[in-house]
């Protein structure tokens, strides 16, 4: 009967739990840090495919379907899912010195909290604009 009382008294225990419970905190602040970078990854991928398609929409004075094939051929190459984005572009003859526009977004979703029975998806929207640059004879 001591030994089982000494037993129930003893406090050996705590640390192994302790250190249990710390590699869980640990362990969620890690994939919500790896969420976080492929947020960051994914924006960043969706404003260089911007980018380069806003280049092109200056050039050509807009955005036409050649110019959203382009767009998804590079954002492909990016590694983006090229059918959940959606993209408006100022549509074409817009005159020189004229704006064009384009709007991209897509979904991303946070997988971290998944185990906690939690769905976030968060959409990433990139908005760029600048300046057409041939002029256009009628």
């Amino acid at each position: 009967m001591k030994a089982i009382k000494a037993f129930l008294r003893a406090n050996r225990g705590e640390g192994i739990i302790s250190a249990l419970y710390t590699m869980l905190l640990l362990t969620i602040i890690f994939f919500i840090g790896i969420d976080i970078a492929g947020y960051t990854a994914t924006a960043w991928k969706l404003r260089n495919a911007c980018s380069e398609t806003l280049s092109l929409m200056k050039i050509e004075n807009g955005y036409d379907s050649r110019i959203e094939q382009a767009f998804l051929k590079f954002a492909g190459a990016q590694g983006l899912m090229m059918e959940k984005i959606n993209i408006y572009g100022t549509p074409k003859t817009v005159q020189r010195g004229d704006t064009v526009e384009i709007n991209a977004s897509i979904p991303y979703e946070i997988r971290s909290i998944r185990p906690f029975s939690q769905s976030l998806k968060l959409d990433i929207s990139i908005s760029m604009s600048g300046l057409a640059q041939d002029f256009i004879r009628y």
